[in-house]
């Protein structure tokens, strides 16, 4: 079993902390996340605003709004974040949501 431990975001000190963000929009945008190590490790993802968004790992052209992983307005999840993925689908229900992301360890 998994041992959890509290999300420890990386590189967040000083005048430029690796945290990322996209407006979201109800068509399909690839999302930069900030720099990972090879190996993964985790992704605290914060849906802010009004819509729905879904999203998935990597770059798809089949991504909906009822396909991917569904995070709800105004929630904040963290993910596993399989070693090599830097970039994430995102696609909105409609628009007036912003996802943000950080990365680091825990959950």
């Amino acid at each position: 079993m998994q041992q959890d431990f509290p999300f420890q975001p990386a590189g967040m000190t000083g005048n430029a902390p690796n945290g990322t963000s996209i407006a979201v929009t109800t068509a399909i945008q690839n999302f930069a996340l900030p720099p990972t190590g090879s190996d993964g490790g985790s992704m605290r993802l914060v849906n802010n605003g009004n819509s729905a968004i879904s999203w998935c790992y990597g770059s798809s052209t089949g991504l909906t709004a009822i396909n991917g992983v569904v995070m709800l307005p105004n929630s904040v999840e963290t993910f596993s974040l399989p070693g090599g993925i830097s970039t994430l689908s995102v696609i909105g229900a409609a628009v007036g949501s912003t996802l943000s992301a950080a990365v680091g360890q825990g959950t």
